[in-house]
């Protein structure tokens, strides 16, 4: 047998093989699509983000004249589909959410630079009639969307609140926004591991005068926040549940129904937390 015979010979079964992993993983990262709820619309947009078109979800409450501007980014490798339940859930309770894919692979500055360019166009005159922007905005970010958040949170004049779900930090480039920023935050960690880089976002809670809070949401994966998700995301960083969602679900309505929808009875304080037993008070100030 020659040796080009016996180098196909073994280069065909590899071949397949490697092709067969590729489709078996590929199968196991789809994300479910999600139904839009009643009293939502949901569009996509393809927009123009560090000079690079990427598809933008808005989801639009009805029958409401004004509504505050969310944006929700999603972590490394991930994209627009798996935050998909985040926006079904923040226009059902009456605010704008846009859920990009975030134009860059781990350029976080630049995704926090397109963060800041969506909120200019969500507020171009005529962009959104019906219901238009308050002028309000929040940002909530998930693991390196929680970075990139943060960093856009720190320059951005609209931002009236941050909140990070299990975010990251970089280079201590976190720990240096949050030193100069005022804007009011809220971080849900996941239990401390190597997908959020051992909580090292704990960190942001050190600077003087730091405007941000911490919590863990009890025996809570990095993926929890994610909804959907995938099944190769749960094999990776651990099974999701619907129960610890609710919990980040709930502490996001309560931060985001005080600083963006005048509630006076919304908020988060220490002491509430305390006497919650699905979360564990890392650190902070309370959060009016």
């Amino acid at each position: 047998m020659s040796l080009r015979t016996r180098f196909w010979r073994f280069l065909v079964p590899v071949a397949v093989l490697l092709a067969a992993l590729l489709v078996t993983a590929g199968c196991a990262n789809r994300v479910p699509g999600l139904p839009v709820p009643p009293g939502v619309t949901k569009s996509t947009e393809k927009l123009m983000l560090q000079g690079e078109t990427v598809p933008v979800d808005l989801y639009l409450p009805k029958n409401i004249s004004r509504a505050p501007v969310v944006i929700v980014a999603h972590g490394f490798t991930r994209h627009r589909r798996v935050m998909a339940g985040w926006g079904n859930l923040l226009a059902r309770h009456g605010m704008i959410a846009v859920v990009p894919n975030l134009p860059a692979f781990a350029d976080h500055g630049r995704n926090a630079r397109a963060i800041g360019e969506i909120i200019t166009l969500m507020h171009e005159p005529g962009r959104l009639a019906n219901p238009a922007p308050s002028g309000d905005v929040a940002l909530i970010g998930h693991s390196a969307g929680g970075f990139a958040t943060l960093l856009a949170a720190s320059r951005e004049r609209r931002v009236r609140c941050w909140i990070g779900l299990d975010p990251v930090d970089f280079m201590d480039h976190g720990l240096r926004a949050v030193e100069g920023m005022r804007t009011p935050g809220l971080m849900l960690l996941a239990e401390s591991g190597a997908w959020n880089r051992h909580a090292n976002a704990l960190a942001w809670l050190a600077p003087p005068g730091s405007t941000l809070t911490a919590l863990r949401v009890r025996g809570s994966t990095h993926c929890d926040p994610e909804n959907p998700t995938s099944r190769l995301a749960e094999i990776t960083c651990g099974d999701t549940d619907a129960v610890r969602r609710a919990v980040y679900e709930r502490y996001v309505l309560a931060m985001l129904q005080k600083h963006l929808l005048d509630d006076a009875a919304g908020g988060v304080t220490l002491s509430a937390a305390a006497r919650d037993g699905a979360v564990a008070v890392l650190g902070g100030s309370i959060v009016q």
